[in-house]
């Protein structure tokens, strides 16, 4: 039995300092002792918030400058380290929670299969298996545990932000993984990887998609206290990173390793987004030795310009325009109908909930007042993408009365052009000031519904003979499109459950090799630092390491080596 981690009894000898000079929050690693609690003789620990983290032989307090200097000389203390180095869910470059997600058109009365489900031939291995018996733990903002996809695989979780049992999800980005992961397949919304795991959540991240390492240590904590008391394999998701590293993190992913469970995580999202410089190196956890980075390709097997590079690298899994689960109420669902015919379209940040319909107007590049005929009032404004922000198009479309606005991409082939890209998908009605946070008064401001279109449809729309009456809706839902490492890690968390439940007495390590060796080569030969040993492949995996079960030998199919594609920045 794992012996209690005691943090006070034997702290003795009080510092004056206490009160007069500030604490901060440390990690404490504890030398493994032959037998007890472990014990520091120089500070004395009582009302210092103490926190345990018995399966690390470590624990977390308010120390001072000068505590923390004697307890480094303590020849029971393996290391110090502060407990506030900083991870995220996504970006750290100003994205904020009004702006974390893309919406998406999908049939309110059919399930959807995310391109990313074919692409890993997870559907070919469900007539053997769905994953089931594997227990799978997101480590990240948490999960709506009530969304209809995922509430009837929910065993429980762990909140390390708030050290309690609920570990609901209040930002979004975990339970997007959970549903690439294991969405229900039930005829609604999305089909994840392996919809029988048996899904736990630790959330270890904020409202704003931020944590600690000393939280996501505690959450690890968790993770391995759960697998010794109730076996069984266990997969750990870590969508997640920070440019530095940790000693706790590290201890935290050794044990877990040790203990038979499997780590992934995303390799990370900071690359710049052109061809010509160098991406940046892969994010911490990722780099670890014992676990699995992840990179991220499109739907053309690609690598996201996004996606962080390096040796550490070992697989690569889709992580670009991902449609998946979202806490439920807190996604959209945007189109345009005319005639009877529905647009796919998504709803720009910011703009209101509602489906207005009436007569369209075209209105040029919305880009002044001489641009919408009065004939737009009461009326959806129709305006070509270009010349000035989204914001300003809105606003002026407002002015001349328009009730909703249709916004239309443009071509780039267009000579003249007015777009300087093609980027498409990622806009939003809320400006930002000099130091790229979002405008108050934009967060405040009443915006209509506004959607934008592709520009084949939007130029259908324009050059129609008569202006008929469409519908433009932007409604609630309980589904988004996300794109990042953080997007490709459930993929590749997804197969190596539907993998391991076709060999159940199989190793991690088996597992993991399974996968690495059935992976297809997308990059140079072998291992290589953008996409690992390449795109993972469940059929070709399990059928490697339960070939019994399938019926016939591994047959890779062929692939093309793809050329580096620009992707608009996702998280």
């Amino acid at each position: 039995m794992k012996r209690a981690l005691s943090v006070v009894v034997f702290f003795v000898v009080a510092t004056a300092a206490f009160g007069k000079e500030a604490t901060h929050r440390y990690v404490v690693a504890m030398r493994p002792a032959l037998a007890g609690a472990r014990s520091i003789q120089t500070v004395d620990l009582s009302g210092r918030d103490v926190q345990e983290l018995n399966n690390l032989d470590a624990f977390v307090a308010d120390l001072t400058d000068t505590e923390v200097a004697r307890v480094k000389k303590d020849p029971g203390v393996r290391y110090v380290e502060s407990a506030d180095i900083k991870y995220h869910a996504i970006d750290d470059d100003g994205t904020t929670a009004t702006a974390k997600a893309v919406t998406e058109s999908h049939p309110t009365d059919a399930q959807v299969t995310p391109y990313g489900i074919t692409m890993v031939h997870a559907a070919d291995v469900w007539p053997v298996t769905r994953g089931d018996g594997i227990n799978v733990v997101v480590v990240d903002t948490g999960i709506d545990f009530t969304h209809p996809e995922l509430k009837a695989i929910y065993q429980g979780g762990f909140n390390a932000v708030t050290t309690g049992t609920d570990p609901k999800d209040d930002f979004g980005h975990g339970t997007h993984v959970s549903g690439t992961i294991a969405a229900a397949d039930n005829s609604i919304g999305v089909v994840g990887v392996a919809p029988n795991v048996k899904l736990w959540a630790v959330k270890v991240l904020d409202s704003d998609g931020s944590g600690t390492n000393s939280q996501i240590a505690s959450g690890l904590n968790f993770v391995l206290s759960k697998k010794t008391e109730l076996g069984g394999n266990w997969i750990v998701n870590m969508s997640l990173g920070g440019p530095s590293s940790s000693a706790i993190l590290s201890d935290a992913c050794s044990r877990l390793s040790t203990a038979g469970v499997l780590i992934f995580a995303a390799a990370g999202n900071k690359s710049p987004d052109n061809t010509t410089s160098t991406p940046d190196p892969v994010a911490f956890p990722a780099a670890f030795t014992t676990v699995t980075a992840v990179a991220a390709v499109d739907s053309k097997q690609a690598i996201a310009d996004f996606s962080n590079q390096g040796p550490q690298v070992a697989i690569s899994a889709p992580g670009v325009s991902v449609f998946s689960t979202f806490p439920v109420g807190e996604g959209t669902n945007s189109f345009v109908s005319s005639s009877g015919t529905s647009l796919d379209a998504f709803g720009l940040v910011g703009a209101a909930l509602g489906n207005p319909s009436a007569q369209y107007v075209y209105c040029g590049l919305g880009a002044a007042a001489g641009d919408f005929p009065a004939s737009v009032r009461g009326k959806i404004a129709l305006i070509q993408r270009g010349t000035v922000t989204f914001n300003q198009k809105t606003k002026n479309a407002l002015t001349a009365g328009a009730t909703g606005v249709v916004i239309y991409n443009c071509s780039i082939a267009a000579t003249p052009t007015t777009c300087t890209n093609d980027s498409f998908g990622n806009w939003t009605l809320i400006g930002k000031d000099a130091d790229g946070n979002d405008l108050p008064a934009d967060l405040n401001f009443a915006w209509p519904v506004t959607v934008g279109i592709s520009f084949t449809d939007g130029d259908a729309l324009r050059k129609a003979t008569t202006n008929a009456s469409i519908t433009a809706a932007n409604l609630a839902d309980d589904y988004a499109t996300e794109s990042g490492t953080s997007m490709a890690c459930p993929h590749a968390v997804g197969v190596a459950a539907l993998v391991w439940s076709a060999a159940p007495t199989a190793t991690a390590g088996e597992v993991k090799l399974a996968m690495t060796t059935t992976a297809h080569d997308l990059g140079a030969a072998g291992q290589d630092p953008a996409f690992g040993f390449g795109l993972i492949d469940a059929l070709a995996a399990a059928k490697s390491i339960a070939p019994s079960k399938f019926g016939s030998p591994v047959t890779p199919p062929a692939t093309t080596v793809p050329g580096r594609k620009i992707i608009k920045r996702g998280r």
